[in-house]
């Protein structure tokens, strides 16, 4: 194999006006991969608006097939990742820079945290932090013990720190790193096609890179319509709660309507106006509620809690990576386990973007441990602070009840139904609705910008006009959402849409160390740079 002096040399991507058109307003596109998108989008959008009951149907056997016969793979397929991006951040290729040599981080340690949090977590923490240890001690897994049981109480926040842990991040930064070695170190469109230019080459221009992105940009639409339905319902049940406005549709399409007015402000403004300063205050008001229920709360079940799930997160995280439930077949797992690694899977095309981007200049390990070790303690730290809390109501005799009612008549109320049982509840509940609010407006904007850029051809700054389009669909689709039932809609439709993704997913690990062993630039202990060469323009990497 011939050797160069700089690998990006074998790295020459076409100009992006070679692969786009100019639609006016919209920008320059990528005609194909744009239209065939928005047919599929749109298409879905009018179907739910025309006969949801029809469409749910549909969608609902689609997800019985999925559960029934593929859970192992999701299962087998996201503990692959967390052991391989482990393995990757501690080999000689964890010294490989997102970015050229020279580049140096563009935000601080906090922003970036709070950036990575907001984006890849954001209003589900708020959704699901108090009910979920709930839910998993009253009707866990076998594994857990019988329902209700101590031992069930014990497992439900190790239950919940693994479904919000090591393994959901590790689906992001799956994506993340052949995305930042490709585009920042190398020149190449911020598109998922790119990630494969090690095998396919310039065939990534083609047929099967379209597809590629084609794929992507749905399963980011939808991904993203989840979690604006999931957010819309939860601003509507605090707003029902707190001050006795009627729930239902009529109230979720005045919030929805708000709220994408106000990420599509957002999204006229650039990271470091909306989305940084978005996700700095939304970092700092959930601290102080952290704060604030840590102390007023059971302070010292929730620090004993923490420690005894953290032991059993430690101790059975193979055990729960793998629980596929083969003999009893209780279908807990397409609820849960299942269901959220789907969520993660919809969301790690738009999420690993955006954390490729903003960390631009920081190596390999820097990013796998940070991203992977760093919010997974603060999502712990979350759970358990909200989740005790509300796991201590159903413990004690006296409180008894008071959460699981509430989750049995809103899940999303849960939090409010918490709050309300201690002081100063009249002032906390707006702090929610705030943090909540912000989480999804960084969410969604994030979303509008990723949703650009893979149907502009790679375009890292999408014409504003296209981001506007793309966050009005999202808003119109979680709409459709709501009205085909809510939860379990979004449920469904995450599932459903991740499968194929996830087929890519094992694709890119394979030409992430493929570009890696042909392409790695790493630095001696010297400091000198040595460097192995990859693919010749319009070639693959033999």
């Amino acid at each position: 194999m011939e050797e160069k002096n700089n690998s990006s040399e074998q790295f020459k991507p076409r100009d992006i006006k070679d692969v786009t058109k100019n639609w006016g307003f919209l920008g320059r596109l990528d005609s194909s991969v744009f239209v065939i998108s928005v047919i599929i989008c749109f298409g879905f959008i009018f179907w739910g608006a025309i006969d949801h009951k029809s469409l749910g149907d549909v969608l609902g056997k689609i997800l019985s097939y999925i559960t029934t016969n593929w859970g192992w793979m999701f299962l087998g397929g996201v503990f692959f990742f967390v052991l391989f991006l482990f393995g990757l951040a501690f080999s000689k290729y964890g010294k490989v820079k997102l970015g050229k040599d020279g580049d140096v981080p563009e935000y601080s340690n906090f922003s970036w945290f709070a950036m990575l949090f907001g984006c890849g977590m954001g209003v589900g923490l708020i959704f699901w932090a108090v009910a979920e240890p709930v839910y998993h001690y009253l009707y866990g897994p076998t594994y857990a013990g019988a329902h209700g049981s101590v031992q069930a109480a014990e497992w439900s926040m190790a239950i919940s720190f693994f479904h919000w842990g090591l393994s959901a991040w590790a689906v992001y930064v799956i994506v993340a790193i052949p995305i930042g070695i490709l585009v920042f170190r190398k020149g190449m469109p911020a598109l998922i096609s790119t990630c494969f230019y090690p095998v396919l080459g310039d065939k990534i221009y083609g047929p099967i890179g379209k597809a590629i992105d084609i794929m992507t940009l749905v399963l980011t639409f939808f991904g993203m319509s989840t979690t604006i339905g999931l957010g819309t319902m939860e601003l509507g049940a605090g707003i029902t709660y707190k001050y006795g406005v009627a729930s239902g549709l009529s109230l979720n399409v005045i919030i929805l309507f708000i709220v994408t007015a106000c990420y599509l402000a957002s999204a006229c403004l650039p990271i470091e106006r909306g989305i940084k300063i978005g996700s700095d205050i939304s970092m700092i008001a959930t601290l102080g509620l952290m704060l604030f229920l840590f102390l007023v709360g059971p302070t010292k079940y929730i620090l004993d809690n923490f420690v005894n799930a953290t032991g059993l997160y430690i101790q059975n995280f193979v055990h729960m990576s793998m629980w596929s439930d083969p003999v009893e077949k209780t279908g807990w797992l397409g609820g849960w386990t299942v269901f959220y690694w789907a969520w993660w899977i919809t969301w790690a095309p738009f999420v690993g973007m955006f954390i490729a981007k903003i960390s631009k200049g920081r190596t390999i390990k820097e990013v796998v441990l940070a991203a992977l070790v760093v919010p997974t303690l603060f999502d712990m730290a979350f759970f358990d602070i909200f989740g005790s809390t509300s796991v201590s109501f159903e413990l004690a005799e006296a409180t008894k009840g008071v959460i699981e009612k509430a989750i049995s008549n809103d899940i999303a109320s849960a939090i409010y139904v918490l709050f309300n049982q201690f002081p100063l509840s009249d002032l906390i509940a707006p702090i929610i609705l705030f943090v909540c609010f912000t989480f999804f407006v960084v969410s969604a904007d994030s979303c509008t910008l990723v949703l650009g850029m893979l149907s502009s051809g790679g375009d890292e700054n999408p014409r504003t006009g296209l981001k506007i389009m793309w966050g009005i669909a999202m808003a119109c689709s979680a709409g459709v959402l709501l009205a085909l039932g809510g939860l379990n809609a979004v449920q469904t439709i995450a599932i459903v849409a991740s499968f194929p993704f996830t087929f890519v997913m094992f694709g890119m690990c394979y030409t992430t160390m493929k570009l890696l062993r042909h392409d790695h630039l790493f630095q001696s202990s010297t400091g000198t740079n040595q460097i192995m060469t990859g693919a010749k323009q319009g070639t693959t990497i033999s």
